[in-house]
């Protein structure tokens, strides 16, 4: 699994633009492009584990197997939704079941991970960069 291991993010483009243009408060989108996150990725049987670790320590865990909805708990204000995750090769795709919704794509090449989010509407992709901690 590509995504196996403890990434720590470096870097971030457009995700203060991309927040603010899909409604979140100036205040949070500001905060979140600043943020360094570190994420977790495991496998536990056919059941994918990825932790979410603020930069207050707070973590939030997604546990989901490809193909079948799972409840979400999505972004730095903690919404939940329902959503997807598929996986071919070196990519991780989760999308939002109602529609509308964020569309995040994590891909690994090497070292390093990009997670890009999309959103119906809003012309700014949001990316975050990572690299194996």
């Amino acid at each position: 699994m590509a995504f196996a291991g403890n990434w720590v993010s470096y870097k971030s483009e457009g995700v203060e633009e991309f927040m603010l243009a899909a409604g979140a408060p100036a205040e949070r989108a500001k905060a979140a492009d600043a943020a360094v996150t570190k994420v977790s990725f495991t496998k536990d049987g056919d059941v994918f584990v990825m932790a979410l670790t603020g930069p207050k320590g707070n973590t939030i865990e997604q546990r989901f197997k490809p193909g079948e909805e799972f409840t979400e708990t999505f972004g730095p204000i903690g919404k939940e939704r329902q959503a997807v995750a598929s996986i071919a090769g070196n990519k991780l795709i989760i999308k939002g079941v109602a529609a509308g919704t964020v569309v995040e794509t994590r891909e690994v090449n090497g070292d390093e991970m990009v997670s890009s989010f999309t959103k119906d509407g809003v012309s700014v992709v949001a990316k975050r960069y990572l690299k194996r901690a």
